[in-house]
């Protein structure tokens, strides 16, 4: 099965809703549907089934032209030898069946009485889960092997969607339960991008690591679906919400909801899903309601939104999804109205303003909550995405950069005035051996509230911690506005970067020491984060602490506090923190070393792995007819072919074996380089490097056209797979009585065959019981 989805039109299946109660379901859009069942459910005592619920389901999904994945598993406990665990509930079962053929039975029903109405079947929910599935490998893959033939045998066209592994922690098993074999009896990998409390993105970088795993198994071919994702708990303005997952209380907010809900089916998108599935319309769990619980089955303002979201991104086709060293990700795309576009967003608190190009022409600018956005000279990027049209169809490159002297904020609430007052300290801070209250004094900043703050003892701080850590090969300024007057015992008061509890510096001339001023003054300190410096600390902090001994305790009147990215020091050291997505291998462009250039087509993934990093500097293509001169030691190129060359571009000029970044066009003709020339070159052939990429990972090892049969032994001989791959092993001639199969070596099922073929997995064994030697043939697959 290719994947269509990601190289074409975005289809309405690819938006997917998973529904508790079918009485609560809403049309929002979506295509495709999955159930809320389980096999407890529809067979609490055997040969005795409960349809009723699944009839309901099937009946909206038949209505509103759905396609439904329906969920196996948690067997009930007459299937079980009496036997329940779980450690979510009665309503599941991690134990598998006793008797496989109880599995067979229930599934058979299932099929049959749905044939041509319900054509995707998901074998277990989550199985790298204790409370989920507690049975043993081998078992996983005999339940998925006889759901494939089971149903396969009541209608070819039913697909059979793997057992879904979940978060980081499933990535591993989901490679075991590919190499055991699993990967024979599936027409599609199914993943949970579970990744709470991170942002959407972090979906990216889960799914990746799942498409790396599948395609070191052997199965990079097949479609991947996200069948469940969604928020327990979540970060609001830099507080944590809702780490109690039995805790329903703490609903995310309308405006994190809806730009959740939209960088949800985008970065699924972009990361290669075929499908994905928001859990769910009406699920209390989640922390995003699309109905309203209250008064269900109402449509809450994030359903509206879910709802927009698909209507305008139905029918469009997405080109480029890259992510910018200022941290905003911008989607290229053509809308389904032929016109080309952009979506725009920011991962944090941060908003970044960019000016646009007057040769961009603007059509409609409109935000994922459905507000429109008049048409200016500007456009402020939030984490709510902004759905950008042009007035062409032309996919034109990127012209959103920002200006070097617009500073990128990194902190929240840096000036005190959300949710403050007298009780409450600023969401976002911790208060740490210090009171704080608001300040009542007169001379104040303007449109500022003013924090009094009155250490306890020695040590007392303020903190915020940064949530991303910091990008080398950039400028930062940390600034402060306080008031602290003169006193006869004065007080000694810092601020500055942290890590770890013991307080260490992060970088010395970070630290600013707060001197006396009697008015309200704004002192900063400037540094440079370089590529040589050590990574930070996750647990990155900014304080503001009270140094002074016991019993000097001064009061400390702030007005705001920021943490700003200013920018490059020099432009001659390239920063690569570009991550391009897309369905293509890259042939037009420019690429610094270490960019990544991650592949969305599932064919692409089989072939090349997931994705390349660039391992040399260099511009796609060819110069014509463009001559240059540098002199040694300056940095400057002139051309004689005007705007031949664009900022960014990695050029060569004449004999010199240099590579040269043009880092920014004086004139028409005139280049500045992002280093100095080390050889003199006068009107010499200018031409574009090359970039040279590596795989990330490679796909799977391709199978040997005449794989070697060893002699065969005496009875009973035993065959097992060491490949990597499927082998078809044909028995023919000889005189053979039994042929076994087993998965582990240890437990042997009659295959009810004494010639034909056999298929094995990775690992798996046939054991031959013959009085004449037959003859094998290995046929890789």
């Amino acid at each position: 099965m290719s994947n269509n989805y990601l190289t074409g039109p975005i289809d309405r299946r690819f938006f997917g809703i998973q529904i508790e109660d079918v009485n609560n379901a809403r049309p929002l859009g979506f295509g495709l549907m999955r159930l809320e069942t389980n096999w407890r459910e529809i067979e609490k005592s055997k040969g005795n089934f409960e349809f009723s619920k699944v009839d309901k389901y099937v009946a909206f999904a038949t209505q509103n032209n759905l396609d439904i994945i329906m969920l196996l598993g948690q067997p009930p406990d007459w299937a079980t030898g009496g036997k329940w665990s779980s450690d979510y509930g009665s309503y599941y079962n991690s134990i598998p069946p006793s008797n496989i053929q109880d599995w067979r039975n229930y599934i058979l029903a299932l099929g049959q009485r749905y044939k041509g109405k319900i054509m995707y079947y998901e074998v277990w929910n989550e199985a790298n889960l204790s409370g989920f599935y507690s049975g043993t490998l081998e078992k996983l893959v005999e339940l998925t092997m006889e759901a494939y033939k089971t149903l396969k045998a009541v209608d070819p066209n039913i697909q059979i969607i793997s057992p879904s592994y979940t978060g980081a922690s499933g990535v591993s098993g989901m490679g075991d339960f590919l190499r055991a074999g699993g990967a024979n009896w599936i027409d599609i990998v199914g993943v949970h991008l579970y990744g709470y409390p991170k942002p959407p993105e972090a979906m990216i970088d889960l799914a990746y690591a799942y498409r790396k795993t599948i395609t070191q198994a052997g199965a990079g071919s097949l479609p991947v679906w996200n069948t469940e994702s969604s928020w327990n708990s979540y970060y609001y303005k830099g507080i944590l919400y809702g780490s109690d997952e039995n805790d329903y209380s703490n609903q995310m907010p309308d405006d994190l909801a809806i730009a959740y809900i939209h960088r949800m089916f985008l970065c699924n998108w972009v990361a290669g899903m075929n499908r994905a599935v928001f859990y769910g319309m009406d699920q209390p769990w989640s922390r995003i309601r699309l109905l309203d619980l209250a008064h269900l089955p109402n449509v809450a303002a994030t359903g509206r939104a879910y709802q927009r979201m698909v209507d305008w991104l139905t029918g469009a086709t997405i080109h480029q999804y890259v992510v910018s060293r200022e941290g905003v990700h911008t989607v290229s795309l053509t809308y389904p109205d032929g016109r080309a576009g952009y979506i725009l967003w920011t991962d944090d608190d941060r908003s970044v303003l960019f000016p646009l190009s007057a040769e961009l022409a603007i059509s409609q600018t409109q935000a994922a909550d459905g507000t429109a956005l008049p048409t200016s000279d500007a456009i402020t990027v939030t984490n709510l995405p902004l759905y950008v049209k042009l007035l062409s169809s032309q996919v034109e490159a990127p012209v959103f950069d920002r200006k070097a002297d617009a500073d990128t904020e990194l902190l929240y609430n840096h000036d005190f005035r959300m949710n403050f007052s007298d009780s409450t300290f600023p969401i976002g801070w911790e208060l740490l051996g210090m009171s704080a209250s608001k300040y009542s004094g007169t001379d104040s900043p303007a449109d500022k509230t003013v924090l009094t703050l009155t250490p306890a003892g020695q040590y007392g701080q303020i903190l915020q911690r940064l949530k991303k850590p910091l990008q080398k090969g950039y400028s930062y300024k940390l600034a402060i506005t306080y008031k602290l007057p003169p006193a006869t015992t004065q007080g000694k008061w810092g601020i500055g970067f942290e890590v770890s509890s013991t307080g260490t510096p992060f970088i010395d001339e970070a630290y600013l020491p707060l001197t006396p001023q009697d008015t309200f003054l704004t002192r900063d300190v400037s540094f440079f984060y370089d590529f040589g410096d050590p990574d930070p600390s996750p647990d990155l902090r900014l304080t503001l602490v009270n140094l002074s001994p016991d019993g000097q305790q001064q009061t400390l009147y702030v007005s705001s506090i920021s943490l700003t990215q200013i920018g490059e020091i020099e432009n001659n050291v390239p920063h690569a923190y570009n991550i391009t997505y897309s369905p293509i291998v890259p042939s037009a462009g420019s690429f610094t070393k270490g960019d990544q250039f991650l592949f969305t087509d599932a064919d692409l993934i089989a072939s090349e792995g997931i994705g390349w990093v660039c391992t040399a500097s260099g511009t796609f293509g060819t110069l014509k007819s463009v001559n240059g001169s540098l002199t040694n030691g300056s940095n400057v190129l002139v051309v004689t072919k005007a705007d031949a060359l664009s900022i960014g571009d990695y050029v060569k000029i004449g004999t010199d074996s240099n590579v040269y970044l043009v880092s920014y066009q004086q004139s028409p003709t005139r280049y500045e380089l992002g280093s100095a020339a080390k050889t003199t070159q006068a009107n010499q052939a200018v031409s574009y490097s090359a970039p040279t990429f590596a795989p990330l990972a490679q796909p799977a090892k391709g199978k040997p056209a005449n794989p070697t049969v060893p002699t065969i032994g005496r009875s009973p001989y035993v065959l097992q797979n060491t490949n990597a791959y499927p082998l078809d092993v044909l028995v023919a001639k000889g005189s053979v009585s039994l042929i076994e199969f087993s998965r582990n070596g240890t437990t042997w099922y009659d295959t009810g065959l004494v010639s034909g073929i056999v298929r094995l997995a990775a690992g798996d064994r046939i054991r031959i019981t013959y009085t004449t030697a037959p003859k094998i043939t290995l046929v890789p697959q």
